[in-house]
């Protein structure tokens, strides 16, 4: 139904995997591989994950620009 396939659209839309493609990136940190949101999450020596579209990179921050 056209309904079905607006929901899809939407909900395809919402997801953080379209998030990636659009060349957004998920960074993650800590044991439990929390979001990171805003720069004052870390301090440099922290080791951080950041997700791809197309796989994941691990980082060690370095430092914080202003």
């Amino acid at each position: 139904s056209n309904r079905l396939r607006e929901l899809v659209s939407r909900l395809n839309t919402l997801s953080p995997l379209a998030t990636l493609e659009r060349g957004y990136a998920i960074v993650t940190a800590g044991p439990d591989d929390h979001v990171i949101t805003n720069s004052g999450q870390v301090v440099p020596g922290d080791n951080i994950r950041v997700r791809l579209m197309d796989g994941e990179l691990s980082a060690e921050v370095k430092g914080e620009d202003q």
